[in-house]
């Protein structure tokens, strides 16, 4: 079993930037997290128990957003391989669907309202 590290950020670092290699998700144990478009604007805010990052597990996933902690965060990282080795490990299958339901995150995060 693998032992995925928990990651600290202090408010307002920068966790990844748009146009990065996706190559780690991460759920957020405490804090929050601002998604911020191209032009730097936040458009949403994610929280305890949310998940962000899903690209990284989608075959050449690239960051569509930058994000950036809002308050001293607390995150599961989860590497993209290792995570891949695992569902691979567990039964081919399960790759194509976790792909499949973290593709319906990264959907379900792309139609969040934005902050007003």
């Amino acid at each position: 079993m693998i032992d995925f590290p928990t990651v600290v950020f202090a408010p307002g670092q920068r966790i990844f930037n748009a146009g990065d290699a996706a190559d780690h998700l991460y759920f957020i144990q405490e804090g929050t997290v601002q998604l911020l478009d191209a032009q730097g604007q936040v458009f949403v805010e994610i929280a305890d128990g949310e998940s962000f990052g899903e690209q990284a597990f989608l075959k050449g996933g690239v960051r569509g957003a930058s994000a950036q902690a809002k308050t001293e965060v607390s995150c599961i990282q989860i590497a993209s391989e290792e995570a891949n080795q695992m569902l691979s490990e567990a039964s081919p299958l399960w790759v194509p669907v976790f792909e499949a339901l973290l593709l319906q995150q990264n959907m379900h995060n792309a139609l969040r309202s934005p902050i007003a």
